[in-house]
Parts: C-alpha cells; sequence; structure tokens
C-alpha cells in the first residue's frame, strides 16, 4: 500500500480519535454540569426545609406561652396554626409558587399572630396587580414578616403595623417588609446580625438568582426596620 494511503487513514483515525475525545469530554462536561445542578437545587431545598421547623417551633413557643393563663386564645392559635401548616404542604412541592399564593400564606400566618396579639398588630399590603402572579421563592416572605413582628412588635408595649408591598421595576420584581417598631439596634451589624430565617433567605436568593438579586436591611426613614428584596420578574 502506498505511503500515502497510510498517511491518509492515520489522518482519518486521529480525527476519528479527536472526535470521540471531543465527545468524551462534552459528555462529561455535561454530567457534571447536571450533578452541579442537581446538588444546588438539594442545597436550597435544605435551606428551604429548615425554615419548617424553625417556623413551627416559634409558632408552638408562642401557642405554650398562653396555655396557663390564656387557654382559649391557645386553642384559637392551634386551630390557625393548622391552616397554616395545610398550606404549607400544598406549597412544599415547589421552589417557587405565584406572589399571590405566597400572600394568602402570609395572611394565614398573620391571622395566627393577630390572635396572639390582638388588636396590637395590624398588617398593610400595597400589592401592584402586575406582579401578583410572578414567581417567588416558596416562604420567602414568612421568616421577613416573622422577624417583623418579633422585633417590631413583639419587643414593645404599643400597637404596631407590618407594611408589605411589591411592585415591578423594570424587569424586576420589588418586595419589602417594613414594620414600625424600635428599629435596628445601635450595635447591630450588617455581616453578622442575621438570625435563622434572614441567612437562610439571603442563602437561598443567592442560590437561586445569583447576581441578578439583592437583600438589604436598613432603619427606615419613618422608624423601624425595612427590608426590601428584589428579584428577577419571572411572569
Amino acid at each position: 500500500m502506498p505511503r500515502s494511503y497510510w498517511i491518509f487513514f492515520m489522518a482519518i483515525a486521529g480525527v476519528a480519535g479527536a472526535l470521540k475525545y471531543w465527545r468524551d469530554r462534552t459528555n462529561w462536561q455535561q454530567r457534571c454540569a447536571q450533578l452541579e445542578q442537581r446538588l444546588d437545587e438539594a442545597r436550597i431545598e435544605a435551606l428551604r426545609t429548615q425554615l419548617h421547623p424553625h417556623f413551627l417551633f416559634n409558632a408552638l413557643n408562642a401557642i405554650s406561652a398562653n396555655l396557663d393563663h390564656d387557654p382559649r386564645t391557645a386553642r384559637r392559635m392551634l386551630e390557625k396554626l393548622g391552616s397554616l401548616l395545610r398550606m404549607s404542604l400544598d406549597n412544599a412541592r415547589e421552589q417557587e409558587i405565584s406572589l399571590e399564593r405566597e400572600l394568602a400564606f402570609i395572611e394565614c400566618y398573620m391571622d395566627l399572630q393577630k390572635v396572639r396579639f390582638e388588636d396590637r398588630l395590624a398588617l398593610m399590603t400595597i400589592i401592584d396587580p402586575e406582579v401578583r402572579q410572578a414567581r417567588v421563592p416558596s416562604l420567602i416572605l414568612q421568616p421577613l414578616v416573622e422577624n417583623a413582628v418579633r422585633h417590631g412588635i413583639a419587643s414593645g408595649e404599643t400597637a404596631g403595623t407590618i407594611d408589605i408591598r411589591a411592585w415591578r421595576d423594570q424587569n424586576s420584581l420589588r418586595l419589602s417588609v417594613h414594620d414600625d417598631g424600635p428599629g435596628l439596634p445601635a450595635d447591630w451589624d450588617p455581616d453578622h446580625g442575621f438570625g435563622v430565617g434572614l441567612s437562610n433567605t439571603r442563602e437561598r436568593l443567592h442560590r437561586m438568582y445569583g447576581e441578578a438579586q439583592r437583600f438589604e436591611i436598613a432603619a427606615a426613614a419613618e422608624g423601624g426596620v425595612l427590608v426590601t428584596l428584589t428579584l428577577p420578574l419571572l411572569l
């Protein structure tokens, strides 16, 4: 066989080997990407499921505090908690739900808290109709509202209001939770001043949306604390 044929066959073999290497490497990269995605999804799910026992523990603590001196209130709180847990189970299979469903959960949660605080607690919501069906992480507002109730209302003796707002800002969804309580402590550290709920919320947002989100906590100009979330607008 002429030498040119050997060169031709070797060239074909070399191209075939290179193509096989490229396919194997591409398949390997795809598998790695899929594994990384599944790992990230597992991390996000773990962060979300941590909120359930944390929220439940706090709710049961509040109920327990009323058992001896006000069993009627404790019983009403247990009824509201049952409704809240049913809604939570309905949302448990989804990482993202509509803002409308999230707000329904928050209203149920606030009903539970109003049994506890009676006329000391009020809820005000201003929601742009355009964003009611926008997709948001499930349970994203609950720890923010719980924190506002705990530090903005429960820590004082006067009546207070939780103000929740949602609106469109170009291609972003803006959500805010404001309480008119005593505000941030003078020594509050923005890098380390987060409890379980707020830390999980911040971490979930970072893992789900990366640099396309913002999580901000600040003293409100009119008093109290203002928490603002900026998310991609997904309709």
